[in-house]
């Protein structure tokens, strides 16, 4: 936000809406001029933007200025300031738009940096992390809603420490309108990636310009000095520990698929380091000693290779039983069981079986032609039904692989899940072109 006191002068004491009155200038952004102000109605502070029609090219910014207030009324978080109104008036003989909005109190991260404020590691990391709680609030709303413009300016710290993301005058949901052809191209230099220039912002564009604010804030070093080639560079020895340094690299990829997914899995691959570092070299010593009866890739499906596919690519008999012992021989008793209840659904059980084992199938190939082999360890497991009944274990865990601790999870056979407990270790394959999807093959 930009300092512009020369047009709000003559509005000090004026009245807006016959119940709010101007008190000083905020600044301008996106939207326009915006002022601190008195409800006087409730006795309270809040900030107004207005969107007047000398200061746009045409009515449809109205529109839009409309549907993204319609956005940001409906926002409930701690870390979004709260917004109360929108309305049209005329003002200074013109048509004008009004978002009336909390008034957030604090000092901004811009602020914090120009007086050199020298803040403790954990502090910097507690902040990064409250972050990026807001960024998974908003970027898990239907439809998603991007920021756009995150920046050392626009993260206010209250009195109380908490992180509030403010000036959300470049704010839009990922879908457009059929008659939107493009997406404005608005953020500030330094903050923004590529993709972004481009009109084709995403949640990941989000995580970029937050993990730029924060390599600022430990650093006093604006992200334009850290660019070599394209690529900021973020120094191996960054203050704030290993877990913030990585986290930070990652969304500051240029290319949005290469860095994590959402907000929701930055903070949690900085809490599993945080945590577990100890944990995390132990389970790279075990990786480094993985051993399964694989070639290297890309494989056949020939030999011990696809000895070990059968077995974890479960047929539609083992899932139509999965309690079953896996080697256990088929009784009579069980055939005509099986013919029975495919009789009296007409087929749909067996059928439906037979769908989900062909998934599995085709899930797994990939993983034994290219998969590469690690070791996780067990987060949890718990049951989950399939069909008509039946259910396998899922089976959540982490291993770590190139340098990061990965989340996933699979589903395994009853019998095989009941000899595992948390913490137990299990073999993996995994894709790292996958977003290092991964599934269990060790342990059957």
């Amino acid at each position: 936000m930009h300092s512009d006191p020369r047009p709000a002068a003559p509005f000090v004491g004026r009245r807006v809406g016959d119940r709010y009155e101007i008190v000083r200038p905020l600044g301008r952004g996106a939207f326009g001029h915006t002022y601190l102000a008195r409800d006087l109605e409730r006795a309270r502070d809040v900030a107004i933007k207005l969107l007047h029609s000398r200061t746009v090219a045409d009515l449809k910014a109205y529109e839009l200025f409309e549907r993204e207030a319609s956005v940001l009324l409906a926002l409930r978080h701690r870390g979004v300031p709260e917004f109360y109104e929108f309305f049209r008036a005329d003002w200074e003989d013109g048509p004008t738009a009004f978002l009336v909005m909390e008034y957030v109190d604090g000092v901004s991260v811009a602020r914090m940096i120009e007086d050199v404020t020298t803040l403790a590691p954990a502090r910097v990391l507690d902040l990064f992390l409250e972050l990026l709680g807001i960024l998974d609030y908003l970027h898990t709303r239907v439809p998603p809603i991007l920021h756009r413009d995150i920046k050392p300016a626009n993260v206010i710290v209250r009195p109380a420490g908490d992180p509030v993301l403010v000036d959300f005058g470049a704010v839009r949901t990922v879908f457009k309108r059929p008659d939107e052809a493009g997406s404005t191209v608005v953020g500030t230099y330094g903050y923004m990636p590529y993709e972004q220039y481009m009109g084709q912002a995403s949640p990941a564009s989000d995580l970029f310009a937050l993990g730029a604010t924060f390599l600022h804030l430990v650093t006093g070093r604006p992200p334009s000095e850290f660019m070599n080639d394209g690529r900021v560079e973020v120094p191996a020895t960054l203050p704030g520990g290993r877990p913030l340094r990585d986290a930070i690299a990652r969304m500051l990829d240029p290319a949005p698929a290469r860095r994590l997914p959402s907000a929701r899995a930055v903070r949690e691959a900085i809490l599993a380091a945080q945590a577990g570092e100890a944990a995390g070299t132990a389970l790279a010593a075990v990786n480094a000693t993985a051993t399964l009866p694989l070639a290297g890739t890309p494989r056949e499906l020939t030999g011990s290779t696809r000895a070990l596919y059968r077995r974890v690519a479960y047929s539609t008999w083992t899932l139509m039983w999965p309690k079953a012992p896996p080697d256990a021989s088929v009784s009579v008793s069980t055939v005509l069981l099986t013919i029975f209840f495919s009789v009296i659904t007409a087929g749909v059980m067996p059928l439906t079986f037979v769908g989900i084992s062909a998934s599995r199938k085709r899930r797994l190939k990939p993983f034994f032609r290219l998969g590469l082999p690690g070791v996780a360890r067990i987060d949890d497991l718990a049951q989950e039904e399939i069909a008509f009944g039946e259910s396998l274990t899922r089976v959540r865990y982490e291993f770590e692989a190139d340098g990061y601790v990965h989340r996933g999870s699979d589903h395994v056979l009853p019998p095989i899940a009941d000899r595992w407990r948390p913490g137990d270790r299990v073999q993996i394959l995994y894709l790292p072109d996958r977003g290092y999807d991964s599934v269990v093959v060790g342990g059957h």
